[in-house]
Formats: C-alpha cells, structure tokens, sequence
C-alpha cells in the first residue's frame, strides 16, 4: 500500500500541491510515492539541497521554465499507437469527416485539434484517414490544420520525429505499415510518409491554461480530447470541457474516450450516438442531431479495425478454480519487480522485438509464477502477435491468480467469441460488468490503460447495441502497465 497524503512530508505534500495546481493532474493527490520518486529524481539531477530548494528552482524566473517542462514530460504519459478506439476511427472515416467535408466545401478550410497528442500516433492516424478520404471523393484544393497539443516536451520531440516502434504500429496489418511508413530500423522502426506528417503540427499547450486565455485558440471543426480528463477533478473538467467548446466552430464535432465524464461535455454539447462510440457538437440554433450512417462498403481504411486470425482450433473455456494461490511474502518488494520488468518487457516490444519480450515474461514468470501483471501483459503480446491459444492461457492464469481482474475478463472474452465459444464468451463479460458495477465509476481498472470502470460499462453497453468489436473499443493497455 503507498503512503497517504497525510504521511508525506510538508515539503513534498507543497510540491505536489504546487504541481497538481499547474497540471491539473488530481490523479496524483492520493498517490504521493509516484510523485515523489520523480520529484527525488529531479532535485537529484539538479542538486538541489531539499523541496523549499526544489520549488525555488521551479519559481525561477530564468530557470524555472526549463525545469517545468522536464518534469511535466516526467510526470505524463507519452505512449498511445495508431488507430486507437477503432470504433472512433470508423466514425470518422464513415460520419464526422464526411459531414465536414461536405458543410464545409465552399470555404475548403478544415481544421483539427488533438488535445494530449502525446506520441502523435493521434493526430497522425487522423492525417491517414482523411488524406485517403479526399482522394477518394475527388477533392483537391483543401487547407488542412490538424494541431496536435501536449503537456510534454519530450513526447512532442518524439511525435515531430515521427519514428514509431512495434508497440504503437501493432494494430496495422504489413500492407498498412508498408503504405504508410518507410523503414528506418528493418523490424523495429518505422517513419510515417512525409506526405502525412506535413499535414499536422505540434506545440506545446498545458490545457490548464484555456481558462486564462492562452493555448490554441481555434476556432475548430472537430477536437479529440480522448483519455485526457479522467486525471482531472470535476470542478477542473466543466471549465475545461466549456473553454473546449468555445474555441470550436458551431455544429463541430468532439471524440473523447469511453473514460471521460460524459455528464459535463452533454453540459454543453449535443450527445450524437454512433455505432460503437460516442460523439458529441456544440448545439447550433435549429439544427438537429446527425443520424448515423452505415458505411456504403467495406473499402474503407477503418470500416472494419484490424482483426487477427483465429486459431486452428476451438480453445474451451474453464472456469478459473476457486482456491487461488497466496500472495508473496514481501508483496511490496515483488511489486517494484514486477514494475521493473514489465517496464524493460514494454521497451523490447516496442523496440521491435516483440518475441524477446515474450520470451522475458516466460522467463520472469518461471521465477515469479504469481506475477498477475506479467501475465496479463505475456497475453497482450501473444495476442498482438496472433498466438490465441497462448493469449488465452495468459487470460486464465490473470483470473487464476486475482479473481477480480476485470480487464483479464475483457480480453479473453474477445478471445473465446473469436474461436465460436460465444456462450463462454457472454458469460465472461456479464462477470466483467458484475466486477465493473461493485467499483466506483471513477475507479482505474487494473491493466485498462487509464480505462475506468464507468467507462468499461459504456464500452459493454455499446457491445450490446451495436454489436461492436470489444477489443477495437479496449484502451492501449501498454500505458496501464508501467
């Protein structure tokens, strides 16, 4: 168990203070020992003599800016990979773009804001999908801006950079990597085609900033603020969702993820249901909400997300055994270690070197057979790299071993329905909608990659109404795992 905030020190607790002020991070305030390990790291690399040191250094007129951005880049995550929420994807490329694109023809200006672009793979696969929609319509002579904003410095190095690991191409089929990227490391990295990247730019934007006047200022045609909010108060996420749908166009378009406090952006925006996801426009005068459209084909880049093959044979169902093994002796010690690896495991897959990184979880596992991350983790790769049967055991022993991970419950769902088990399939998600329903719809589920437990529940009803591929809605678990 970590420390509460009443144990820290003033020191750090006025650190943090100071940081989640600026940052707008509420995700830290209960968990100071995340904080603090980077915080020691930065006054270590600066030598700074205590925390009053350490917030002069961060009040300095002419160091203090260089310092926030190194420990903003710290403090967030950088990681995401291209066509995240497939199902989002798909609604732009069959809805929302179309739609733009067609209302905004005489002015032939569109312009686009990815907010928390991180790694860039967002604001990129928008480029992707809508340089390929105007050649198919025909359509020339069009100013795009897509911007893409992030908090970090150093994840907006790495998105002008472009170069992408295994990790963030792992949902693109060989003949989409190959259209869309060139090699520069044979295997493990690739660079998205100049003709994408020079169709979006990065800044440096801390949203905190949009009530006070500064940051993008639009106005725009669609934003993506997707898994941005959830790390937010709600005091902080209505002034933000409001200054957003200011600085939007009228009858603009905003995707946000399956997590975000939907209640506050219906406060000011109009609810649009689409298969599989939810979008949402700012309200214009005499306007009515935009029926959803079934793609005419299946030629589309995104119409049907990547899927992978199933395996030769029915893989069986079995019900995870009721006595479940005793947790370590030292749970604290063994944690760090298992955070440890899963860390070195996630930097090998993306490397390109996916089946090391498999062969470093079997390894691991062989000496600490009750990791759960571990596990959960060996499955995510087995099932990127098309191993079902394998994926599928992973699965089990994450059940096995921690009886409430619900996300384990997700995936090997997906798993089992892939191979006609779909009565075992059905089951293992009404367990996953039991578990979800007993949390706090704020609640952080295990391996969710910042998915909760109230937005797991709007994915699983989205299931049901429109039958939409659960694993395409799931979030990039790689981020839950460090």
């Amino acid at each position: 168990m970590g420390r509460a905030m009443s144990e820290v020190s003033a020191g750090l607790r006025r650190v943090i203070s100071v940081i989640t002020a600026r940052t707008g991070l509420h995700y830290y305030t209960d968990k100071p020992a995340l904080l603090e390990k980077i915080i020691a790291a930065r006054m270590a690399a600066l030598g700074c003599r205590g925390y009053l040191d350490y917030l002069e250094h961060l009040n300095d007129e002419a160091l203090g800016d260089a310092e926030w951005r190194e420990l903003e880049s710290a403090i967030t995550i950088g990681e995401t990979f291209f066509f995240r929420y497939a199902e989002q994807f798909r609604a732009l490329e069959t809805t929302i773009l179309p739609e733009l694109l067609s209302r905004l023809r005489a002015m032939r200006m569109l312009r686009i804001w990815s907010v928390g672009c991180a790694n860039g793979a967002e604001p990129y696969s928008v480029a992707i999908v809508l340089r390929h929609l105007l050649e198919r319509r025909g359509e020339d002579g069009w100013t795009i801006e897509i911007l893409g904003t992030d908090i970090s410095t150093r994840a907006l190095d790495q998105a002008r950079q472009a170069e992408f690991g295994w990790w963030a191409l792992r949902d693109l089929t060989p003949r989409q990597r190959a259209e869309w990227f060139v090699p520069v490391v044979e295997g493990r990295t690739w660079r998205l085609k100049e003709c994408y990247r020079q169709m979006v730019r990065f800044r440096h934007a801390n949203i905190m900033d949009l009530p006070h006047g500064r940051g993008p200022v639009g106005p725009f045609d669609l934003v993506l603020c997707r898994n941005v909010l959830i790390y937010f108060d709600p005091v902080q996420v209505a002034r933000l969702v409001r200054e957003m749908a200011q600085r939007m166009t009228a009858g603009g378009w905003m995707l946000v993820g399956h997590s975000e406090p939907m209640e506050q952006f219906e406060n000011f925006m109009q609810p649009v249901r689409l298969p599989g996801t939810m979008a949402f426009r700012t309200r214009e005068r005499g306007d009515a909400p935009i029926a959803p459209r079934t793609p005419a084909s299946r030629g589309g880049l995104v119409s049907a997300p990547p899927t992978l093959p199933r395996p030769a044979r029915t893989v069986r169902h079995v019900s995870p055994s009721s006595s479940v093994p005793q947790a370590v002796a030292d749970p604290a010690r063994e944690g760090g270690r298992e955070a440890g690896i899963l860390r070195t495991i996630r930097q090998l897959a993306d490397s390109g070197a996916p089946r090391r990184a498999v062969g470093m979880c079997r390894e691991y596992l062989r000496r600490a057979p009750m990791a759960v991350g571990v596990y959960f983790m060996l499955g995510i790769l087995l099932l990127a790299l098309g191993e079902h049967e394998g994926a599928v055991e992973g699965f089990r022993r994450v059940i096995y071993l921690r009886r409430g991970h619900v996300m384990a419950r997700c995936y090997l769902a997906h798993l089992l329905e892939g191979t006609g088990a779909a009565e075992d399939a059905r089951r293992l998600r009404a367990q996953a909608r039991e578990l979800a329903m007993c949390l706090s719809a704020t609640h952080v589920l295990e391996g969710g990659g910042g998915l909760t437990a109230g937005g797991l529940l709007r994915i699983l009803q989205d299931k049901e109404n429109h039958d939409a591929g659960l694993l395409a809605a799931l979030p990039d678990i790689a981020s839950g795992l460090s």
